[in-house]
């Protein structure tokens, strides 16, 4: 009897397993699905952007130099000093010149009277002066004027003043040096100071040529100043306008307000640029993406399969990709290596976020 009973368990038994194995509706057991990483479709804004390293340097500076010889009889500043536009730097000793000028003016006044009398004498008895003697007074009497402007002009060389508002940043000579007259810029004399204006910055930065096509006066620019600490928002101000053909690259310009002169020209900073982003698009980590000549995934489907589904890209970053096309928001796919997988493998997909904790 009990041979019996257990013969009828046993059959049992195997009917049950044999109608679950011919279901339609049967499922492997889930442990023999393989655990796979998945990154799962999200929608984020993308950027892409460069990074490249830039100097400030002053964003006017110059030496100052004097155009007429002297000795130097004063200097008002010294390394460090700031000074406005129009501010008396130094003067120079120039004797010469205000005898000059001393002569020209006497010269002017005699000129001027000559001819100031002959107007009165014309006004009362016309005709009685000819032409020619006029027009020689009159000659005389602006060429007198001239020389005395220009001796003028010539004293005034003798004061030095600021072009600029700035700050001193070298200081040549001192007081009793002959100071040669700088005339042209292929003279070589001796500045008396270098001047340069340090409350507004130029950021020089130069752009490669695969990201000149993106960068436009105006695009944004985010600086960060490794010595203070300091990150600035700004924009690119000016562009050199063609590539140069030694480095392949184009001179950029960024303005830097500077009023604390906390930044020092010659300081080194990172510029990030902004070449494109796009906003509210479907994104995957770049190693869920094959980014071959046919770019594909290799999406896990309702059944928890392994599908091959070719994808179309757009904006790509160092970590992020865009789909434009192929696959829909929340969709899974695989991440990482595919070597030890195959398409049509049933898997027990595990997202990201799960896989690293």
């Amino acid at each position: 009897m009990r041979k019996i009973l257990l013969i009828l368990i046993i059959a049992a038994i195997i009917c049950v397993g044999i109608h679950y194995i011919n279901s339609p509706t049967a499922a492997l057991p889930h442990y023999d699905a393989k655990p796979v990483a998945v990154a799962v479709v999200t929608r984020e804004n993308l950027a892409r952007n460069i990074t490249l390293s830039a100097e400030f340097r002053p964003f006017q500076e110059a030496d100052l130099h004097a155009k007429v010889a002297g000795y130097l009889k004063s200097i008002t500043v010294d390394i460090g000093d700031q000074v406005k536009a129009g501010q008396v730097i130094a003067t120079l000793d120039i004797a010469e010149l205000k005898s000059d000028l001393d002569r020209t003016t006497a010269a002017y006044h005699d000129a001027a009277l000559d001819y100031d009398r002959m107007h009165t004498v014309i006004k009362k008895r016309p005709g009685l002066l000819a032409q020619s003697e006029v027009d020689q007074a009159q000659a005389v009497y602006e060429m007198a004027k001239a020389n005395m402007e220009r001796a003028k002009t010539f004293l005034d060389y003798a004061t030095i003043t600021a072009p600029f508002d700035g700050v001193i940043t070298k200081r040549y000579v001192d007081p009793g040096a002959l100071i040669q007259a700088s005339e042209n810029s292929s003279t070589q004399t001796l500045p008396l100071v270098h001047v340069a204006e340090n409350n507004k910055l130029r950021l020089d930065f130069p752009v490669p040529e695969s990201a000149v096509a993106q960068v436009r006066i105006g695009t944004p620019v985010d600086v960060t100043v490794q010595a203070t600490k300091q990150v600035i928002h700004s924009s690119v101000a000016r562009i050199a306008g063609n590539i140069d053909s030694n480095t392949r690259t184009m001179e950029t310009e960024v303005d830097i307000d500077n009023p604390d002169l906390r930044i020092t020209p010659g300081m080194y900073a990172s510029v990030v640029i902004d070449l494109e982003q796009k906003n509210a698009v479907l994104v995957l980590p770049v190693q869920a993406v094959n980014v071959g000549d046919k770019a594909n995934v290799w999406l896990v489907n309702e059944q928890s399969e392994i599908e091959d589904r070719p994808v179309t890209l757009g904006l790509q970053t160092a970590d992020k990709v865009e789909i434009t096309s192929g696959v829909n928001e929340g969709d899974k796919v695989v991440f990482g290596n595919r070597g030890a997988l195959s398409t049509g493998m049933k898997v027990d997909p595990k997202p990201m976020s799960e896989t690293k904790g």
